[in-house]
Order: C-alpha cells, then structure tokens, then sequence
C-alpha cells in the first residue's frame, strides 16, 4: 500500500472514529494535509501539528485553538503501518477528554488499514466477500489478478447486471446479538443463490444481486423484508453493468434515506421519483427551507396541515380525520395563509408547504 491512506479510506477512518466518540476527527497526511474530515470544510487545510506528529511519530496534544497553524485544540496520533506513519489521527476536543480516545482510534485506523489490504492472497471467504464488496463500492478494482479470482470463486459474471443491497439494522437492536441477525443475512442470500455479501461496521450488510435475481426473487425480498421489520429496512440500488455497481451502491443508500422518512421495510431506487431530488440536498438546506416555510407555525398547525396534504386537500376528508366541522378547516387553513402570506389551498403555495413537510 502507498505510503498514504486513500481519501475513500481516510473517510472511512474518520466516520468510524467519529461513530464511537462523538467529537470531530480529520485524518491527516504526513505532509500535514487534512485528507478527510467529519468538517467538511477543513478538507485540505493544512495541519502544523499533524505534520510533527507524523515527523516525530509521536502522539501531540494542543491545548488551546489556533495555537498553531491549521490546528484546533485535541489530540493527535500517528498510524504506523508496517513500521512507518502513514497518516495521523486529528481528535478536536478538550485533551482530557480526547485522550480517552486516542487508543480506541489508533486501533480502529489499523483494523480498517489491514481490512484494505489486499496483498494476502490466502483470506477466508468472508474476507474475500468484503474485499469484493469494498472494491464494487470504491469502483477500485486494486489487484486485479486477485479480483479476478474472487469473481471466479463467487460465479459472478463481469460482464453481467447488477443491483447493490444495502440492509440496514435499526438503531434500537442490539448488536450484541449481530452474529445471529449475520446468520438471518447469510439464510436470505442462499436462498435467493448470491455469495456476495459482507457486514459494514456499525450497522449494515451490502450485497451484490443479480438483475435477473431481483426479478425472480421479489417476494422473497419482501418477505424478508416483513418478518423482521423490527429490526432492519431493505434498499435496492438501480440496475447497472458490473463495473458500474459503485453508483447503484449509492441509489441504494439514496432508497435507504427514504425508508427512514416513509417507516417502509423495503424500497428498489426504481420506484423513487421526489426522494432523488431531496437527497441532493444537505442537513443545512433542508433546515433553512422548513424553517422559511414553517418557521412561524405551530407544531399543531405543522401537523394539521400534513393531514390536510395527506388527505389530498380534500376538507371533508381533513375535517373527518381532525373530528372537525368543515368552516373549521376553513378557518384554520385561513388562519396558516396570514402568518405565512401563502395559501395552503393555492396549488403553488400548497407545493412549497408539502415539500417543507418532505425535508
């Protein structure tokens, strides 16, 4: 592996750290360059002490802000790989706290580095599962004699169609018991007769499917999807060539988003059509729409009027679902449009408020 930890992985790094203790991690080059970030922002910037540490592989605390050029005050750990610093872990937060941290991350970095690895040729079959999988979500097909053996191994057809699986667990299960939900993951995919698949720290399974799989296998999909509801959603991503799978590894997550709006079990990228467009929307925007449309109603009013949409604008059906008279539907539809100054019954205002009800 170069002498450096690739941005796909570096990111990795960072949002597994940052999953474990809450606080901002920058992964950070020897050259002192922030490769990745759970602040988007410092992306780039330059890191005087990441740089040091990197030089005197040793662990350097700050303790105050903008001491030093680029760097906030935590703590930062180099990450040996085969005996040389190969990058530095950046933890922004009080030292006392950060510190409590700093081996949990340093270990993190070296399981996700040996994960990426692909010079041993002798791995079990689940690390070549995952070695496909990482490859197919990267689009970096690495050593390509290698992976072109996995293919071989699993029957997978580079010249053939496919669909990535993304399952989520739901927050609430508790993954003490994962081997078992594992055992579930590993029963549903042969029965629909796929190979590929592989378990994603903290909370996910990927999987490649065949096209004409998906197909087949619908109602079993589903049924999978159903009989354990409680515990996990389901997203298919959109059919693409293998060598294209990447991005329907990313209409995959996109469908995933959805379920969490919609409480579905299972949704294919296919059937989505507004969900495409918000997703190209970030946390922020999101916020600043809602708050531009909604920011001056009531919860109450919030919710009467996702009834009011939710009944296709029908008043006598709002009115029923309420336990109002229809003049009140009136009035409080009235009521929205003068502190808003749009009106809720106007086709085009009624579109703005049912997509800040989306966001």
């Amino acid at each position: 592996m170069e002498n450096r930890v690739r941005q796909r992985l570096a990111q990795q790094m960072v949002d597994t750290i940052h999953d474990v203790c809450g606080y901002n991690i920058n992964m950070i080059s020897p050259d002192g360059r922030i490769t990745a970030s759970t602040d988007p922002e410092r992306i780039g910037m330059y890191h005087e002490i990441g740089r040091k540490a990197a030089e005197s592989g040793q662990t350097i605390e700050v303790e105050n802000d903008a001491a030093f050029s680029g760097t906030r005050k935590g703590i930062n750990i180099p990450i040996y790989y085969h005996n040389s610093v190969i990058a530095v872990v950046g933890i922004t937060a009080e030292p006392s706290e950060a510190r409590k941290y700093a081996h949990l991350a340093e270990r993190i970095s070296a399981l996700l580095l040996h994960e990426q690895e692909i010079g041993e040729m002798y791995r079990n079959t689940d690390e070549r599962r995952a070695y496909l999988i990482r490859c197919i979500q990267n689009g970096d097909f690495g050593n390509r004699d290698y992976f072109d053996s996995c293919l071989r191994e699993f029957h997978v057809d580079p010249k053939g169609r496919y669909r990535m699986l993304c399952i989520e667990i739901n927050t609430r299960y508790n993954l003490v018991n994962i081997s078992l939900l594992e055992q579930k993951v590993r029963a549903f995919f042969s029965r629909i007769g796929e190979e590929v698949y592989t378990y994603i720290y903290p909370n996910r399974f990927a999987g490649l499917i065949g096209s004409e799989v998906y197909e087949n296998y619908r109602s079993v999909f589903r049924r999978f999807a159903s009989d354990h509801h409680q515990i996990l959603q389901m997203a298919v991503g959109s059919e693409k060539a293998f060598e294209k799978c990447r991005d329907s590894w990313q209409d995959a997550v996109i469908a995933l988003s959805s379920i969490r709006e919609t409480g579905e079990d299972l949704v294919a990228f296919d059937d989505l059509k507004l969900e495409i467009l918000l997703s190209g929307m970030s946390g922020t925007v999101r916020k600043e729409y809602r708050s531009k449309v909604l920011g001056g109603l009531k919860p109450s009013e919030i919710e009467f009027l996702r009834t009011y949409y939710d009944s296709e604008m029908s008043l006598k059906a709002t009115a029923e679902k309420l336990f109002l008279h229809v003049n009140t539907v009136q009035q409080r539809l009235n009521r929205i449009a003068g502190k808003t100054g749009m009106d809720p019954r106007n086709f085009r205002d009624g579109v703005l408020f049912w997509l800040a009800l989306r966001v």
